[in-house]
């Protein structure tokens, strides 16, 4: 199930790559798969260019996404994104689309992904990974998911140094999971408190409890000593 997972990502990554080019800009986990990160997702994270409603988006989205054979969709459109669950054979992924009328940008090739399945590579435009570290680093202080801690971890790997503009945004409007309690919450009101309110957090996580927590996501073998390896990377921050 999980490689016909993949598989479905890879070709919507695919489809939307060509009919939609530097319209649609990929965020999210699927940038990490991209850039060769081994972490595990189901879903495909957009933001559309230049748009000001989603409700512009909805018909081209459902229209591409149809024209694969056998697709049945399930969507709805909320104050944050257009949702669609894709459907084809019993194996569903989810596809999120955001509009703004201007992000931050680079471009890269979907070849280290796209090879699995014998896919051709396509150059497609991608959030500014200094943009996806920020967010990154703001999601987990929303809702303190290790896997969060690992794709921060990944982002720091390629010298990726955080927007602070980005992460200050974020940080004074938090969207926190029902599941952090108040207490819980960062309180501080710079970027160098919240490294440090992160640290703290990071320094009391066991290999056990990484792996746990990951085993849906990576394998055990990536898993090994990656408390260490969080610890050291968000030493730099």
């Amino acid at each position: 199930m999980i490689a016909q997972e993949q598989k479905l990502l890879a070709r919507v990554l695919d489809l939307f790559a060509q009919k939609f080019d530097r319209k649609a800009v990929l965020r999210g986990g699927m940038v990490l798969r991209v850039l060769g990160s081994p972490r595990l997702t189901n879903d495909l994270d957009y933001v559309f260019v230049p748009y000001k409603s989603k409700k512009d988006i909805v018909g081209e989205i459902l229209a591409c996404l149809h024209a694969i054979d056998g697709a049945k969709l399930d969507y709805s459109l909320n104050s944050k994104c257009l949702r669609v669950v894709l459907t084809v054979e019993q194996t569903s992924i989810q596809i999120e689309a955001k509009v703004a009328m201007d992000v931050k940008t680079t471009t890269t090739s979907t070849r280290l992904f796209s090879a699995q399945f014998n896919l051709p590579p396509r150059i497609i435009h991608v959030l500014d990974v200094d943009v996806a570290l920020a967010n990154k680093l703001a999601a987990w202080n929303e809702r303190r998911l290790i896997r969060d801690i690992y794709d921060i971890w990944f982002l720091l790997q390629m010298d990726a140094k955080p927007d602070e503009a980005t992460l200050k945004a974020r940080l004074a409007k938090p969207a926190y999971s029902s599941l952090i309690r108040k207490k819980e919450r960062f309180h501080g009101r710079t970027c160098s408190e919240f490294y440090d309110f992160l640290r703290t957090h990071v320094n009391t996580l066991t290999n056990e409890r990484i792996s746990h927590e990951l085993s849906d996501y990576l394998s055990p073998d990536e898993t090994a000593g990656l408390a260490l390896l969080f610890k050291a990377a968000l030493a730099k921050l």
